[in-house]
């Protein structure tokens, strides 16, 4: 059996597959659904310098799982995350649960939140 040092270390994780390279424009459609994507149905990318984001899981159309690669010089970690999403609707409203990052407690009790820049909005 494969050594399981490359795995994503989630006790949530409903596969046993490691979250190794980055997504790449990588579109997230509804299971059963075929063809182009469709607006709403959302692309995610990591494929550029900092980016982190290893895997998507589909839940619903509202909400996915993002599980985070390990941090570079430590993998046992995951404590920050960087990704873009396209193909968004106006007005869509969804769901990103973080399954695997390390410090969901210190940070966001201390009152600290994501870093968000959209197309819409000209402030971060």
């Amino acid at each position: 059996m494969a050594d399981k040092k490359g795995d994503s270390g989630s006790e949530s994780d409903s596969t046993d597959e490691p979250v190794v390279g980055n997504v790449n424009k990588f579109a997230v459609v509804p299971p059963g659904f075929t063809g182009r994507p469709k607006k709403g149905h959302l692309i995610f990318d990591a494929c550029f310098e900092c980016g982190n984001l290893g895997r998507v899981d589909y839940i619903t159309e509202f909400e996915y799982d993002l599980f985070i690669r390990p941090d570079t010089c430590n993998p046992r970690f995951r404590v920050w995350f960087s990704f873009t999403v396209e193909n968004v609707k106006a007005d869509q409203r969804v769901i990103f649960n973080i399954v695997n990052f390390s410090k969901t407690k210190s940070l966001y009790r201390e009152g600290m939140s994501p870093f968000v820049k959209s197309t819409s909005r000209p402030k971060w």
